[in-house]
Order: C-alpha cells, then sequence, then structure tokens
C-alpha cells in the first residue's frame, strides 16, 4: 500500500511544486490542501502517514494544526516547511514532536531524502545526493534516528505505530447517527458560499463550522479572532440551548440565536449538522441578518448533503 503524504501551504504554487517533486519516480499518494482547516478534514477521512506544513497560513495556524495531528495520531510523521525556520525552536520541536524543518526554498532532492527517510526507513540514504544543506533535524527524532542508521547502512528498527483509525468525528456521537465528513469539493463550495455572505459591508466575522466545533471555514475583517474557540463556544451554546429547549417542553430546536451588543450583534443559525455564525455592526439591519443567515446556512447544509 502506497505511502500518504498530505502538503498544506496556502500558496498553490508552493503545493505543485512540492506535490511533483514527492511524486516524482516515488510511490508515494500525495494530496494537497490550501489551510489547516482541510487538511484535519481530509485526515478525517484518509489518514496520512506524513504531513508536510507550512506555519504561516491565514486561519488555524500550522501550529495548532501540528498540535491537533498529534493528539488524533501521534504516529504521524510531521515535516515543517517554513521560510523563517528559526521560528522553530528546539524545545518547540521537541514539545511538537516535529521530525524535521525545511527551509523555503527546498530543492527537489531534499524535500524526496527528507521523505524517505522518514517513510522509507530500509532505503539507502548513498542513492540520494542532496547539493545544498538542509536545517539539522530535532534531536532525537525519527528522522535524526534513522539518518543516521540509513548512513551508517544498518537496517532500521521497525518503528512503525500500529495504525488505528482517526477518532475525530465531525458531529456528536448520537444514536443511530454516524459521524459525517466533507469532501473537499464540498468544502471549496461553502468556503465561496461564506465569502459571498462575509463581503456584505456591514458583516464583521463569518464563521462556519460544525456542530462537533470543527471550523470548516471563516472570514473577518480582524486578524485577532481566535475562530477554533469561538467555533467550540459556538456549538456548546448550540448543544445547551437544545438541552434548555427539551427540559422546557420545546417540541423542535430552535434554529437562529440573536445576541444584541451595544457596538456588535452577533447573529447564530444551526441547520442539521452545521453552525453558521456572523457578527455584524450594531447599526446593521437585524432583519436582513436574520434573513440572510438563515438563507446561507440552509445552503450550506444542501451543500453537505449533496454528494
Amino acid at each position: 500500500m502506497p505511502k500518504r503524504i498530505l502538503v498544506v501551504d496556502d500558496d498553490p504554487h508552493i503545493r505543485r511544486l512540492v506535490s511533483l517533486a514527492l511524486t516524482e519516480d516515488t510511490s508515494y499518494e500525495v494530496s494537497d490542501v490550501s489551510s489547516a482547516e482541510a487538511a484535519l478534514l481530509h485526515i478525517s477521512r484518509q489518514p496520512v502517514d506524513l504531513l508536510l506544513t507550512d506555519l504561516k497560513m491565514p486561519g488555524m495556524s500550522g501550529i495548532e494544526l501540528i498540535q491537533r495531528v498529534r493528539q488524533l495520531d501521534p504516529g504521524t510523521a510531521i515535516v515543517v516547511f517554513t521560510i523563517s525556520p528559526e521560528d522553530v525552536s528546539p524545545q518547540l520541536q521537541s514539545e511538537l514532536q516535529i521530525d524535521y524543518v525545511l527551509a523555503k526554498p527546498a530543492n527537489a532532492e531534499q524535500l524526496r531524502l527528507t521523505a524517505m527517510t522518514l517513510l522509507d526507513p530500509t532505503k539507502p540514504v548513498a542513492a540520494m545526493r542532496v547539493e545544498s544543506p538542509a536545517p539539522e533535524p530535532a534531536a532525537g527524532s525519527r528522522f535524526s534516528q534513522r539518518l543516521a542508521a540509513l548512513r551508517a547502512r544498518q537496517p532500521a528498527q521497525s518503528s512503525s505505530v500500529a495504525s488505528s483509525g482517526v477518532a475525530m468525528r465531525l458531529t456528536p456521537n448520537q444514536s443511530g447517527r454516524s459521524g459525517r465528513s466533507y469532501s473537499e469539493a464540498q468544502l471549496e463550495r461553502m468556503r465561496q458560499s461564506l465569502k459571498d455572505l462575509a463581503l456584505a459591508p456591514d458583516v464583521q466575522c463569518a464563521i462556519l463550522a460544525d456542530t462537533s466545533g470543527l471550523v470548516l471555514s471563516h472570514w473577518s475583517r480582524r486578524r485577532d479572532i481566535n475562530v477554533t474557540v469561538v467555533a467550540a463556544l459556538a456549538a456548546g451554546n448550540t448543544l445547551a440551548l437544545t438541552e434548555i429547549g427539551r427540559h422546557l417542553g420545546q417540541q423542535q430546536p430552535g434554529h437562529l440565536v440573536i445576541h444584541e451588543g451595544q457596538d456588535q450583534n452577533i447573529i447564530m443559525a444551526s441547520v442539521d449538522d452545521l453552525i453558521l455564525l456572523l457578527a455584524i455592526g450594531a447599526n446593521a439591519s437585524l432583519g436582513w441578518a436574520r434573513i440572510a443567515t438563515l438563507r446561507a446556512c440552509e445552503e450550506m447544509a444542501r451543500i453537505a448533503r449533496s454528494e
């Protein structure tokens, strides 16, 4: 079975070059996505053997992605590919168990050597020649251990971790229901639909999340918003309101919540397994926001139900 590699970078040119380098004369199955959120969705459907990620991307950062992946599958090999390798301190490498840090730009041979050393520990390094030096691997990492073994032409010890299914579920484990997953095509259509809504002049922030609290997409005029935390709180609030309604005898859970503030209004709609949160200016029309949010959420749900 071919080893799977996932490349995560918001620059499509970088993704194309890296993917070409890793598929040339190799049997690797390489996929690429443009965001950390999309990477988590990809991994939830299909675990990977090697994650190669940038650090600084819109939305969830590469560091947050690595933390989530380490929780899901500690056996995944991780390579950071960044223009600022000095930002990855030895302490951070150790804490996150980052196997290797590559500085951009790296040539094709460097990329293939790194992947082969992590994924094919019995393949001789002598067959590969790297013309320019690469950064030092993390001390004690799988890369440094395997590289030392390969250079000594000694058989590597099997250090593979038994692959268990990824435990990440995109919806709560309710009776009679199974976890959801979203295709990249669905995710892209949702992202475009959310963008159309977020471009309205009164919208300050728009977040689309699954009811598990996982961010599917987001747009914001501010860069200091922790959308991961906001999505988790929105999911918790939705579940809490559903329980409140049940205890009060509500037959069908509500789909819309409006929180009015002095400087900002927050509208949150839920349809099926999706939550759409919109932050608008205090002077914006609540009637428009209510209708627009519900319509957008229903459109997202139609996309999620489509094949």
